[in-house]
């Protein structure tokens, strides 16, 4: 495939007061806490080794703002993109999650399961699409890190990495974990305190 010449380092944004106290973001947005600055400010040091040249980021504020402090620590240049801000919940938004899902890992059941008013993963297929198309046809750097959010990652991923959509809608996107996509199809795993693994971690874990 023509992208298989790139590698991918595939990060989320720092914890939110949103995600500290289970309530839904989706395309809203919320501020780091107290705990996700200091985290996010961990990881570039993770990310470093893989040499990213350039950093694509989220628009959301939350992703934008764990983007620039790797492009700050790690002297890369920085772009932001409206297609890959996190799927919209609809009127779920500033919801708890326990009010619309109760115990359930994932807020969406299926891969076009769509919340009121929101999107499914098949219906922000179309923008992230958009987004791999523009990182094949204009983008020479051979490492990208991209900032983003849990849902749309897994919609990076199964279209990357050509998923089947059950298996991508419950890879896990911790906020401290990135996922190393190489070129030749394999994925890693990078985390401060941890040795390098790999695969993906799953919601049931």
């Amino acid at each position: 495939m023509t992208h298989r010449n790139k590698k991918i380092i595939l990060a989320r944004h720092g914890q939110t007061v949103f995600n500290r106290d289970g309530i839904i973001q989706g395309s809203a947005d919320s501020l780091l806490t107290y705990f996700g600055v200091p985290e996010v400010k961990r990881l570039p040091s993770v990310a470093k080794p893989e040499s990213p040249t350039m950093i694509y980021a989220s628009s959301l504020g939350r992703a934008a703002y764990t983007g620039s402090v790797y492009s700050l620590q790690l002297q890369a240049p920085i772009r932001f993109r409206p297609a890959i801000v996190e799927l919209s919940c609809g009127i779920w938004e500033g919801m708890r999650r326990s009010e619309v899902k109760g115990w359930s890992d994932t807020l969406r059941e299926s891969w076009d399961d769509r919340p009121p008013g929101g999107e499914s993963y098949q219906d922000a297929e179309g923008r992230v699409r958009a987004f791999i198309d523009e990182l094949i046809e204009q983008d020479n750097h051979s490492t990208l890190l991209i900032v983003a959010h849990a849902g749309l990652n897994r919609v990076f991923l199964k279209l990357w990495l050509n998923l089947e959509p059950d298996y991508a809608r419950v890879v896990r996107c911790p906020h401290d974990t990135l996922y190393v996509l190489d070129p030749d199809g394999s994925v890693r795993r990078r985390h401060p305190d941890r040795p390098q693994e790999d695969g993906f971690l799953f919601e049931s874990e």
